[in-house]
């Protein structure tokens, strides 16, 4: 009896030791298991960390070159050693996104590979923002694509000293800012003749940024308060139907039916006057025009769409341009020192397309442009005309430009960014300053 206890007591020892060591071998298990899970998706998590900041391995091979005057990115790569088929297979990828025919100088690039010699990615810059990346698909094919910048938005401000473009190039150091700036606001302003010492502007700017480097995207947002200006302001807002415009607080466009003038001038040399005395023939007469001093080669542009009428040459008003625009108004553009390449009789034009150049063709005492408009054959002094809009914002959509014009003019007035609707696909991060 006593030795059936004992056997029993050794088989229970057994069956027990047996089940420890199966909970230890599955508890591994499991725990190995999952070790391996984590372990890939941190692969996988450091390959696409590895790939959006361009990161390179200690035992890559790195080969980076800039593009010189005369240089292919072909020649430059034929250069560093790179084979025709390697280099005619990046170019094949980055063709779908970039022209690799026409490359700017300086454009940069970085070419990576294995310690086996194999590809891993190229990177091309052909500015400091702007990134294209290509790397091998999981099929081996290479494809390319863009890296995206971030977005910011920042407030621009400053004060006129001499000139928009030189305060703008000190509050920001963007000419494009400044171009841009008065561009909106060409229908409202003369920038030429009308900005003074101490107006004052402000913009809001989305920005993109990347590799340290920042450039505008789009002005959101504009003003302008002048001595001779008044106080002008621009929202930009896009409506469902994609149409994108710049309002006043109103909801009307600034957009005019005309430009407020016709060329970058430096003054202007003889106003619009029914009884002018004549500079040449000493005689007085009407002068139903305006007189814009600028030097030869200037480009004048048209003030508004329309038709050409007429391309020709006169005694007085040496080579001259007519062109023939909605509800009975027409333009002439005189004394020209030639034509705009295509600009003939029956032609349409834009609204400030090129269409000829300042001379002094014809009865001129030196390099002006003559202009003048009539409406149903009526002269009128253009620099006193009422100049309509060309649209509003459709009903419809006014209460979501309210909520964006209510945001814009808060930012405008050092107010913070808050919430913008997706209409203007802008992102909420805390506004920053800059200040001329």
């Amino acid at each position: 009896m006593k030795k059936r206890k004992n056997s029993l007591k050794i088989l229970v020892k057994e069956i027990m030791t047996i089940v420890f060591v199966f909970l230890i071998m599955s508890l591994n298990l499991n725990v190995s298991e999952e070790e391996n899970i984590i372990s890939e998706k941190n692969y996988q998590k450091r390959i696409k960390n590895q790939n959006e900041s361009n990161e390179v391995s200690s035992d890559h091979i790195v080969i980076e070159g800039i593009l010189k005057r005369g240089d292919s990115l072909y020649s430059s790569l034929r250069s560093q050693g790179i084979s025709p088929k390697e280099i005619n297979e990046l170019k094949k990828a980055l063709s779908s996104m970039v022209n690799v025919n026409s490359l700017p100088l300086e454009s940069k690039y970085c070419l990576i590979h294995n310690s086996r010699g194999e590809f891993v990615k190229f990177i091309y810059n052909p500015n400091p923002i702007d990134t294209y990346i290509v790397s091998p698909s999981l099929s081996g094919e290479l494809k390319v694509y863009k890296k995206e910048p971030i977005l910011k938005v920042v407030r621009v401000e400053g004060e006129i000293e001499d000139s928009l473009y030189n305060a703008m190039l000190k509050a920001k150091g963007s000419p494009e800012l400044s171009i841009g700036f008065a561009n909106i606001f060409s229908w409202q302003i003369d920038f030429n003749t009308e900005s003074r010492r101490g107006d004052t502007f402000k913009l809001i700017v989305e920005e993109e940024e990347q590799n340290n480097f920042s450039r505008p995207r789009r002005i959101l947002a504009a003003q302008y308060e002048g001595e001779l200006t008044g106080k002008h302001t621009a929202i930009l807002f896009e409506d469902s139907n994609g149409q994108r415009d710049y309002y006043t607080p109103e909801g009307k466009s600034l957009k005019k039916a005309f430009l407020r003038a016709p060329l970058k001038y430096k003054y202007i040399s003889s106003p619009f006057s029914y009884s002018r005395l004549h500079p040449i023939l000493r005689i007085r007469r009407p002068h139903l025009g305006i007189d814009y001093a600028a030097p030869i080669g200037t480009p004048v542009v048209a003030i508004a769409e329309g038709v050409v009428t007429m391309v020709s040459y006169a005694n007085d008003c040496g080579r001259y341009i007519k062109i023939k625009h909605l509800k009975g108004y027409e333009s002439v553009y005189a004394h020209l020192s030639r034509y705009a390449k295509g600009i003939k009789k029956g032609v349409h034009v834009r609204q400030g397309q090129i269409i000829g150049y300042v001379g002094s063709s014809g009865l001129s005492t030196g390099p002006h442009l003559y202009f003048a408009i009539s409406k149903n054959g009526k002269r009128i002094n253009f620099l006193k005309m009422k100049m309509p809009s060309i649209s509003s914002i459709n009903p419809e959509y006014i209460s979501q430009f309210e909520e964006i014009k209510k945001e814009y003019l808060s930012l405008l007035n050092g107010g913070e960014y808050g919430k913008i609707s997706p209409l203007n696909t802008c992102i909420s991060i805390p506004i920053q300053s800059e200040r001329g």
